[in-house]
């Protein structure tokens, strides 16, 4: 993770709950090594093309030679010449290799990310579980605990909802009623 969105999730006081617990310490450790198999494959699949890429093109001057050699053979008292060049991979072990290793590297990141999907649900449920035990009964308690939002209530502010000043009665001064002026996001 960058810099920058370490800090926004530190500033946010409920991504900053889950930022530095066990089980988030252990999923970008898991993360981080995925990430490094990713580049891995990437490197191998790099590498698998090019061998499969020779092995086309020898393949295609087998394809023609085969071809002229059938039409020669339609031919009575030809001479029969078969001109078959050996696949590159064939020769090497090289296409095998990079198969297996490109198995090996799948077959282990199914395995990291299986691994990440427990310790997902297993923080989850860690999650559902100690929200039980902190008890939030108003809103004062709420914004102890989970910070203030960073959108205020003010005349200016038309996403949230605004308490207007009271009106003025004419000869009387102000009223004691006071108005609600309701924000976009509860409308």
């Amino acid at each position: 993770m960058d810099e920058w969105s370490l800090k926004k999730r530190k500033e946010d006081k409920i991504c900053a709950l889950g930022l530095h617990s066990p089980g988030a310490e252990k999923i970008n450790a898991i993360n981080a090594r995925r990430a490094e198999l990713l580049r891995e494959q990437k490197a191998l699949a790099k590498g698998l093309r090019r061998l499969v890429g020779e092995d086309i093109v020898v393949q295609r001057g087998n394809v023609k030679a085969q071809q002229v050699a059938v039409k020669k053979s339609r031919q009575l008292f030809a001479p029969m010449e078969c001109h078959h060049a050996k696949l590159p991979s064939e020769e090497t072990e090289g296409l095998a290799q990079t198969l297996q290793s490109v198995l090996r590297v799948s077959q282990e990141l199914d395995t990291l990310q299986k691994e990440v999907q427990q310790l997902q649900k297993a923080e989850k449920h860690e999650q559902q579980n100690g929200t039980q035990a902190v008890a939030v009964n108003s809103l004062h308690d709420w914004f102890g605990r989970y910070g203030e939002p960073h959108r205020q209530s003010q005349p200016e502010e038309m996403a949230r909802s605004f308490i207007m000043k009271p009106r003025r009665l004419p000869f009387l001064g102000t009223s004691n009623a006071v108005t609600l002026r309701p924000g976009h996001l509860i409308k």
